[in-house]
């Protein structure tokens, strides 16, 4: 199953009621993703549209960054509408409106799942080293969508820690939860 997606490459999906995540679509991301690959013991940044299966990308486990397999790859054709969260600091990322995020509550100090179009200004979001805030979110249309899936569940995509993990109703909840467990996110807020 593919991301939610137009027809023919030219109507957009788009969801209904502003964010209602439809079960059996997938997460995706933007053509203008980067990651962190290990080629032969080096490490290379490649665009999400040259990850294949079995290539090992870079993710963060809560102590360290490791290299996690990536288990699925696929390019999804037509027109998606992705939000694009700005980060303090210039970080961004830009991903489909159901592609899970790994969110930090700085009210309650807990980390929890939400969907990129239930995000808002001001959640903090995990990247290579450290918390950031979402300063702003655009809506685009672009062609085409990439998704993944990794062992661990998660990657590092554009520096930012997010999900490859599909929320699927209750389908898959044992192993966000595991996930949550294994992600030991520090307090301290970058600028």
């Amino acid at each position: 199953m593919g991301c939610s997606g137009g027809g023919g490459g030219f109507v957009p999906y788009s969801y209904p009621g502003g964010c209602g995540v439809a079960g059996s679509y997938y997460f995706c991301f933007s053509v203008n993703t980067k990651m962190i690959v290990s080629e032969n013991g080096k490490e290379c940044i490649k665009s999400v549209s040259e990850i294949r299966k079995g290539d090992l990308v870079l993710t963060f486990d809560g102590k360290e960054k490791i290299f996690t397999k990536i288990t699925e790859s696929k390019k999804n054709e037509g027109i998606f509408e992705f939000y694009e969260m700005l980060l303090k600091g210039g970080k961004k990322i830009s991903v489909t409106g159901n592609h899970t995020m790994i969110v930090f509550d700085k009210n309650t100090k807990e980390i929890k799942f939400k969907y990129a179009c239930e995000l808002k200004e001001g959640y903090l979001l995990r990247t290579n080293d450290g918390l950031y805030e979402i300063m702003k979110i655009n809506n685009e249309m672009m062609y085409n969508s990439y998704e993944i899936s990794t062992e661990k569940g998660t990657v590092l995509a554009n520096d930012v820690l997010v999900s490859t993990i599909y929320l699927e109703g209750n389908k898959n909840i044992k192993a966000c939860t595991r996930l949550i467990d294994s992600i030991k996110i520090p307090i301290e807020i970058k600028n």
